[in-house]
């Protein structure tokens, strides 16, 4: 055999071996390519149903205006100041010898208290 027919053989397989990895290659990503073309078609088809649906729904919402009648109430608030308010001199005990805690002096006595301060 001739060593140049052998040669060409061997150069001839290896060029034809290298193109069809090269166009193997290309296959491949044209596959996934139009794989990623199709999954973005069913997003948008399945994007564009959700608002279709969406918008139908909304459309169909109608605004319901209710008047509601009910009795109204009114409270009558009085304030009465009592001006001539005058507290009988008991009442006042009474007063004293609660905040005090201890008995207090008769309200009605005429005598005065002496003069010097240390008693008190």
């Amino acid at each position: 055999m001739n060593p140049y027919l052998i040669l060409g053989a061997v150069l001839f397989w290896v060029a034809s071996v290298g193109s069809a990895g090269w166009f193997g290659m290309g296959v491949g990503e044209d596959r996934i390519i139009a794989k990623q073309a199709s999954d973005d078609q069913i997003r948008k088809a399945t994007f564009d149903a959700a608002q279709q649906g969406a918008a139908e729904a909304i459309a169909k919402n109608k605004p319901i205006n209710n008047t509601i009648v009910q009795k109204v109430q009114h409270e009558i608030r009085t304030d009465r100041i009592y001006t001539e308010c005058r507290v009988p001199a008991a009442g006042m005990q009474l007063a004293n010898q609660a905040i005090t805690g201890r008995p207090a002096e008769p309200a009605g006595s005429s005598s005065l208290p002496s003069a010097d301060t240390a008693k008190r």
